[in-house]
Parts: structure tokens; sequence; C-alpha cells
């Protein structure tokens, strides 16, 4: 799910939960556009990521704007199918992105 913030607090502009099955992230945003995540909380449930989101962002229930899961080995805090480049072999280059375009993973450069 994912939200824009009602009561900006710092630079938090746009929320998103992520639900693993084993826990709960509350994704936080410095852009209204779909990129990685500034920061990160951990939550036991969704009831509580959405009860922090109110609480810290003023985020009501009807804000809440469902999205699509990530596909497997792709990032939990993008909304477009974005992963790290060689983890699905088990071998990660970290700070290399690929996205998924016309159904093939080519090289995504952030735009800083």
């Amino acid at each position: 799910m994912i939200a824009v913030v009602r009561k900006p607090v710092s630079d938090t502009k746009r929320i998103m939960i992520y639900d693993t099955g084993n826990g709960v992230y509350l994704f936080g945003y410095n852009t209204l556009n779909d990129a990685g995540a500034c920061w990160d909380q951990w939550h036991e449930n969704i009831q509580e990521a959405i009860a922090a989101a109110l609480e810290e962002y003023g985020t009501l229930p009807a804000d809440w704007e469902v999205i699509s899961e990530p596909l497997d080995n792709c990032q939990h805090d993008w909304i477009a199918p974005i992963r790290v480049k060689g983890r699905l072999e088990s071998n990660p280059e970290w700070g290399h992105l690929e996205k998924l375009v016309n159904g093939q993973w080519v090289p995504f450069e952030l735009a800083l």
C-alpha cells in the first residue's frame, strides 16, 4: 500500500507499507515519484504500521492505495520492478540495479 503524506515531517512526502509475511516495513520517501526509500521502520503487523503512519504523518485509512506486490527478487521499496543485478544468480552486484522493461531486464541508473 502507498499513500501521500498529509502532515509532512522533515522531507517525507510519501510512505509505503510492505508485508514480508514475517513483519511489515513502513518505507518513507522524499519524492512523490517512484524511488528507493530514504528510510524504513519495521513493525510486527500491518495494523501497527498503519497506526504509526496515522500518528506520525496523519495518514488516514482512506489515504492508502493498494499497489501490486513486488516481483520475486525485486526491491520491496519500489513500485516498478527493480532488482539488484546478479541477485537471482546469488552473485549480487550491490549498487548496480536493473529494471524490467518490455519483458527484458535492462541496466537502471538512479537519477541524482
